[in-house]
C-alpha cells in the first residue's frame, strides 16, 4: 500500500495542512502524521473521508490504481498541453487547443494516468530545460531531492529544483544565467506552495494545433 505517500500528495496538491484535514474528518493532527508515516491506517469511514475531500477513489488513496492500457498498435498517445508552463512565471498563451504526442512506453513507465504536459518557458531551469520544451508531469509523485517539480506560489507557476531538508524546503533555479534565487521555505508541513507535478520525461516542442 501507499496510502502515506498518497495522502502527502494530494495534501500537498490540496495546500492543506495536518491540521486542517484533522479538523474536517474530525481527528487528531497525530492521527494524520500516522497516517502519513504509515504508522497506523485509517478507518474505512476515514478512507471515504479522504477520497472525498481529495476527490478521488479509495482505491486510488491506497495506490490501488491498474495498470495502463496500450491502444492496440499504438505508439503515441496524443496529450494536451493543459498548463503552458513558465521557468519561473504563469502565462496562458497556450490552451488546451494545443496538443503533443507522447510515447506510449514513456506514459507506462510514469504509470499515472493524471499527467500531462507542461511548457517550459523562460531560462531559470536552462540547465535542464530549453525554453519551449513540453515537460510531463506526474502529479502522483512524491518528490525527491534533485528532482524538477512544477509548483504554484504566489499566483505564479513554477519551474525548480526540489530539495527537503529537516526544517528547510528549498525551490532551486538551475540556470546559466543570473538573478535567479532560491525560495526557501523554514516549515516545510506548512509551506505555502502547491505541488503540480514532477518531471518524468520532457521533449522538444512539436505542437500541433486544431
Amino acid at each position: 500500500m501507499e496510502i502515506g505517500k498518497n495522502l502527502r500528495r494530494l495534501r500537498g496538491r490540496a495546500g492543506m495542512t495536518q491540521q486542517e484535514i484533522a479538523d474536517k474528518l474530525d481527528v487528531s493532527r497525530v492521527a494524520i502524521g500516522q497516517w502519513e508515516s504509515e504508522k497506523s491506517m485509517p478507518r474505512k469511514a476515514n478512507l471515504e473521508q479522504l477520497a472525498e475531500l481529495f476527490d478521488t477513489t479509495v482505491a486510488d488513496l491506497m495506490g490501488e490504481t491498474p495498470e495502463p492500457v496500450r491502444p492496440n498498435g499504438a505508439q503515441y498517445v496524443t496529450l494536451p498541453v493543459l498548463v503552458a508552463g513558465h521557468a519561473g512565471e504563469f502565462t496562458d498563451e497556450f490552451g488546451p487547443d494545443e496538443v503533443a504526442d507522447v510515447p506510449i512506453s514513456v506514459l507506462e513507465r510514469v504509470n499515472d494516468p493524471d499527467a500531462y504536459l507542461m511548457r517550459v518557458r523562460g531560462s531559470c531551469m536552462n540547465r535542464r530545460f530549453a525554453d519551449g520544451e513540453n515537460a510531463l508531469l506526474s502529479p502522483r509523485c512524491e518528490p525527491r531531492n534533485g528532482d524538477a517539480v512544477a509548483a504554484e506560489y504566489n499566483g505564479e507557476m513554477i519551474l525548480r529544483s526540489y530539495y527537503r531538508g529537516a526544517s528547510t524546503l528549498v525551490l532551486s533555479p538551475d540556470s546559466y544565467e543570473d538573478g535567479y534565487t532560491d525560495i526557501v521555505f523554514d516549515d516545510p508541513e506548512n509551506a505555502s506552495v502547491n505541488f503540480r507535478g514532477v518531471v518524468k520525461w520532457h521533449q522538444a516542442s512539436e505542437v500541433k494545433r486544431y
